[in-house]
């Protein structure tokens, strides 16, 4: 994976409302399955913790937890 697309996605997760999975689809061009499982990545292979919420009323935001 490219690292602009690995320090956009960073950026945007750090965001305080972090970003949506849909953004993050547009931002790099990568489908569903591909975000979720570089998310997790993040997790594992670089120790990040990756909270991730629905409200009732939007879609699932993903975010670094401090």
């Amino acid at each position: 994976m490219s690292t602009d697309k690995t320090t956009a996605v960073i950026a945007m997760i750090r965001r305080a409302q972090g970003a949506t999975l849909a953004e993050i689809m547009e931002a790099t061009d990568w489908q569903k399955h591909t975000v979720r499982g570089f998310l997790s990545n993040l997790g594992r292979k670089r120790g990040m913790k990756i909270a991730s919420s629905k409200s009732a009323s939007g879609p699932r935001t993903y975010t670094i937890e401090k």
